[in-house]
């Protein structure tokens, strides 16, 4: 992993996403929830600096930051868009539900 890359997790990749997050990585974690009826997902980085420099590349303030136990931005509408796109997914596209582990897509 190139520090600083930025991948796309699935609704059932929270951990791995954690843990890329961790390593260096930027991550994007769709979610379950849905707030009415668009997709969300959350920011991941491995510090606060790191989380803030990915979010305002996506144009989000930094007071939108959520300080909870997992430190994140939450991603909606054209935010949520922008950071798909910097992932290589199509926004028009499902969210994905696949299983990954660290060493590619599990059977």
């Amino acid at each position: 992993m190139t520090s600083g890359s930025w991948r796309y997790f699935g609704t059932r990749e929270s951990p791995l996403a954690r843990v890329w997050a961790r390593d260096g990585g930027v991550a994007v974690h769709e979610n379950l929830y849905r707030l009415k009826g668009r997709r969300t997902a959350h920011l991941l980085a491995a510090d606060e600096g790191r989380l803030l420099e990915a979010a305002r590349a996506l144009g989000c303030e930094d007071r939108w930051i959520q300080r909870t136990s997992n430190l994140h931005f939450d991603l909606v509408a054209e935010y949520l868009d922008r950071a798909l796109v910097r992932c290589g997914v199509d926004p028009a596209a499902p969210p994905a539900r696949r299983v990954w582990t660290m060493g590619g897509l599990a059977g």
